[in-house]
């Protein structure tokens, strides 16, 4: 499958989600702190549908009127806002740990569809240690470097801290664009036309390289966005036994680099009970290495959402997050 490659924007992106941690003005610009009413809405809700699975409450389940504000705000924070959210005010003294899945899902209905992030099919993740054979970043205590998830939106929510570490840091790549078209325009063109993909699950599969790029930068209707996962882009390239074009490879080194700036990033420790949502096509995330105690784990729920008429992008931002779901299928045995 080959995308043609958007045109490229020698243009600074003039977006509210091109933010630096200055602009931005720290992590309050993001937060939502829950009120009384709304943690009292949320309680009533859990009581009706306590006897369903967590994830088989609907979006219906969770429509209830004093949540419309908390919604909307969410809606417009990621889609055409600052692209993240952090909210707060649940917490372990008012609500146990399954009472938190069933409050982020259904956060979530209200935002997209849960799609499938691995091979075993789950569309709510946990975060946390785990036998992990193949090497997932997300089951593992070690860094993570800024990275995009594979659909429109990502969502963490912290049950439980580290005893050390694990701060939670994010960026915006649309801002890294900007610098990058101040400090050095010649590494762009790379950076749209993009590379080939090759996710550590996949591996084994019967397409463990995409046959289409995935650019880092792209745009559609004159909104620009973004996703990046050098991991990936130089795994599909061990595969193909070539090395990453030497652009892209300094190009990426550069990105990278800019992300990690102090200026362009904010850092902060999510507590229990606390929600960060981020729009995946404009922001990067990424992790401190952490260390657990017998008396602390970290442990992190994670969604992933397929936006309906979500933002306008190219198709192959989009295909990467098929990718997961194609993967998953092929592990279902015929009938």
């Amino acid at each position: 499958m080959n995308h043609p490659t958007a045109p490229l924007t020698r243009a600074l992106v003039d977006d509210p989600a091109a933010w630096t941690r200055q602009t931005l003005g720290g992590l309050n610009a993001l937060r939502y702190r829950l009120d009384q009413a709304e943690l009292d809405a949320f309680r009533a809700i859990l009581a009706q549908t306590q006897s369903l699975p967590p994830q088989s409450a609907t979006r219906e389940d969770f429509h209830h009127p004093e949540l419309i504000g908390l919604y909307r705000h969410t809606e417009h924070a990621l889609m055409d806002g600052h692209g993240a959210v952090v909210i707060s005010g649940v917490t372990q003294e008012q609500f146990t740990a399954e009472q938190f899945e069933r409050i982020f899902w259904g956060i979530g209905t209200q935002l997209g569809t849960a799609a499938v992030q691995s091979a075993t099919g789950d569309r709510l993740g946990h975060v946390r240690v785990e036998d992990n054979p193949k090497n997932r970043g997300y089951l593992s205590s070690r860094e993570l470097g800024f990275h995009s998830d594979a659909f429109e939106l990502m969502g963490l929510m912290c049950v439980e801290r580290a005893e050390r570490g694990g701060l939670t840091r994010i960026a915006s790549g649309l801002a890294v664009h900007n610098q990058i078209l101040a400090e050095r325009p010649d590494l762009l063109p790379s950076l749209y036309e993009g590379y080939y993909y090759a996710t550590a699950e996949g591996a084994d599969g019967a397409r463990p390289v995409t046959p289409y790029r995935i650019p880092v930068f792209s745009e559609v209707d004159s909104k620009v966005s973004c996703m990046c996962l050098k991991a990936y882009m130089s795994a599909a390239a061990t595969r193909l036994n070539m090395a990453l074009p030497d652009d892209l490879n300094e190009a990426l080194l550069l990105f990278l680099d800019i992300a990690e700036r102090e200026e362009m990033k904010i850092e902060f420790l999510l507590s229990p009970g606390d929600i960060l949502l981020c729009n995946n096509f404009a922001l990067l995330h990424a992790r401190s290495p952490f260390e657990n105690s017998t008396e602390r784990e970290r442990h992190m729920l994670r969604l992933w959402l397929r936006v309906p008429d979500g933002r306008k992008v190219v198709p192959p931002l989009l295909e990467r997050g098929k990718e997961y779901e194609r993967v998953h299928l092929e592990q279902i045995p015929a009938e």
